[in-house]
């Protein structure tokens, strides 16, 4: 079972969606390339999955469950602290990147403390979608000893991620019901949940706490464990985020161009770029040449149009393929499988 959801507002021009996978059998699961960066949480840990040129098998086990965020294709810039280039067609462990070697992604014994937390309110699913920029942005941002988070004091001094509680208290170091504060995690993960009243992270939805206000949709089999991580990565991913420059604003453009059919002479001149200028900032923004970003982009173009029902003549003319053998041809090349096989 594969369940996404699109990400917070706040977050919305960098990551694609944030997903949970449950194998229900053993077998091989298929990836193509999409042009994307997956941060991912598996079975053996988290885990970078760089941009793909070719197919990628995976083995899974029946009860394995992935949990990720999907950068979108050319908006990851220097997150994970080396250039796209040394993640293209890997899979790199978080303990092999410095920009990722935080406590919770690298101590199993730190991430304890926030699933115990995670698995005692009465909603445990909603607490990782919250959909408020403020608090967002302010996920990773506290100091080691759980004070001020830097750039959001609340209004009496104390570190409330940018919010006050009703009774003027911080909701930073705020306790669990077992007293415990997962290391590096704001009391976003302990203190979003209690009842009104507390120090919470939102104002009161019509049935008290946050979840109620926001109305967020779940993501189907994500118990606590899965919550936990998912809001570790996220913490990652937002200190990241907050610390390294913008991704590259051509890089969208440049995509769409690729995908629209336009030759890489063409939206070179119609971007305002030498094709060497083009050249580096796609090795820079997606880990590809314009030529291989060219076929992946336009490969998933017209896999969706496959899976909408459009015959394979009519997808290859739409997609910018010469002939329907040319989009067979492609398609092999990038999936190892043809395109009636992938469609199904």
């Amino acid at each position: 079972m594969y369940t996404e959801r699109p990400p917070e507002p706040a977050l919305a021009d960098r990551i694609a969606c944030l997903w949970h996978q449950v194998c229900e059998a053993d077998g091989t699961h298929l990836v193509v390339p999409d042009g994307c960066v997956d941060l991912i949480w598996g079975p053996d840990g988290p885990h970078v999955a760089g941009p793909d040129t070719g197919p990628m098998p995976t083995r899974m086990r029946a009860g394995d469950t992935y949990t990720g965020i999907r950068f979108k294709p050319g908006a990851t810039g220097l997150v994970f602290g080396v250039p796209l280039t040394e993640l293209r067609d890997q899979r790199i462990p978080a303990t092999a990147l410095a920009a990722l070697t935080t406590p919770l992604l690298t101590d199993p014994a730190a991430l304890e403390p926030l699933t115990s937390a995670l698995a005692e309110p009465p909603d445990p699913l909603a607490l990782p979608f919250t959909a408020l920029p403020a608090p967002l942005a302010a996920l990773a941002a506290t100091s080691p000893d759980g004070h001020a988070a830097p750039g959001f004091p609340s209004p009496d001094g104390h570190a409330v991620l940018g919010v006050a509680s009703p009774d003027g208290s911080a909701a930073v170091g705020a306790a669990s019901p077992g007293g415990l504060v997962a290391p590096g995690v704001s009391a976003l993960a302990v203190s979003a949940w209690t009842p009104p009243g507390s120090a919470a992270l939102a104002a009161e939805g019509p049935r008290g706490g946050p979840a109620a206000l926001l109305g967020v949709p779940r993501l189907p089999g994500l118990d606590a464990v899965g919550a936990a991580r998912l809001l570790a990565m996220k913490a990652a991913v937002l200190a990241r985020l907050r610390d390294t420059p913008p991704s590259d604003p051509a890089a969208p453009a440049i995509a769409a161009a690729l995908r629209a059919g336009r030759t890489v002479a063409e939206v070179a001149w119609d971007l305002g770029y030498s094709e060497r200028q083009l050249h580096r900032r796609t090795l820079a923004g997606f880990g590809y040449a314009p030529k291989t970003l060219q076929r992946i982009v336009r490969f998933q173009r017209a896999l969706r149009l496959a899976r909408s029902g459009v015959p394979l003549a009519e997808v290859a003319a739409s997609s910018g393929y010469t002939d329907q053998a040319h989009l067979s041809h492609d398609v092999k090349r990038l999936s190892g499988v043809s395109m009636t096989h992938l469609a199904a």
